[in-house]
């Protein structure tokens, strides 16, 4: 009886059909588009599973639940903190207390148009790896709970051996971080989207295959990859004439706003 119970719950979760009205009334019909044949088989096939297996399964089917909600919170969470950003009752600098940011001079321009705590920012015009390799000290000092990267576009290459090498060192800088830091959270930035009428040259046309390394390389090494290009879709006006750098209009409205978005930042 009671594996009976077991099934019978774990078909409602999957299914979402009333079962009570099943057998409390014989011209009980499940609703449009579910398909009752398949409801039966599969109460065959679970009649003959192991009922350690059929508990494994329905609490597969919670803890996915209980994320679900976790996760639906935390978006909310989010939310509450964009709409207080826009409504002017909370700073970014508040916002974003926890993170800290290392790059080259689109992440200085958060310094610069004087949005988020110079404290905060480690950023340099022109930056390459060696500019992070040069700072890793004094940012690992910090201590940051949240540490941003944002580096590539000023070493990006059409030569693959070129790309290789920039994974290759960047990997080990990260390991050093990882093994320096256990308890930050770090997180890569890719490369942004340029506006390909102003910025010509054809190293601007490999920011994809840069951006898709950078990704195997965060999977491998389990850290968190933030693709700003949602951000920038369908929007070529906040570039400036190079087509590279955008306006502090672009990091309040839309790039900050989609970084808290994706990284949830605050909704722990």
């Amino acid at each position: 009886m009671k594996r009976f119970f077991i099934v019978i719950t774990a078909l409602a979760v999957l299914f979402l059909i009333p079962l009570t009205g099943f057998f409390v009334s014989r011209s009980y019909r499940a609703p449009k588009g579910v398909d009752e044949d398949a409801g039966r088989a599969l109460l065959q096939t679970l009649d003959d599973v192991p009922l350690d297996e059929v508990k494994e399964k329905v609490a597969v089917i919670e803890q996915q639940k209980l994320e679900a909600l976790a996760r639906a919170q935390r978006q909310l969470k989010t939310q509450e903190i964009i709409s207080l950003i826009q409504g002017g009752q909370l700073s970014y600098r508040k916002a974003l207390s926890d993170l800290y940011i290392a790059g080259d001079s689109l992440m200085a321009g958060l310094e610069v148009y004087d949005i988020l705590n110079a404290n905060h920012i480690f950023a340099e015009v022109s930056a390459s790896l060696a500019h992070l390799e040069t700072n890793l000290s004094r940012i690992e000092a910090k201590r940051p709970p949240i540490l941003l990267l944002h580096y590539g576009l000023n070493m990006i290459s059409t030569s693959d051996a070129q790309l290789t090498n920039f994974i290759s060192r960047y990997t080990s800088i990260l390991k050093q971080i990882q093994k320096d830091l256990p308890k930050t959270r770090i997180v890569v930035s890719l490369i942004f989207p340029v506006d390909r009428t102003k910025a010509t040259s054809s190293e601007f046309g490999r920011i994809d295959a840069y951006n898709n390394a950078m990704k195997e390389m965060c999977e491998t090494l389990g850290i968190e990859a933030f693709d700003s290009a949602p951000a920038f879709a369908g929007r070529t006006s906040f570039y400036g004439a190079d087509g590279i750098h955008v306006s502090a209009a672009f990091y309040r409205n839309e790039w900050l706003v989609h970084l808290i978005r994706e990284l949830e930042i605050g909704a722990s």
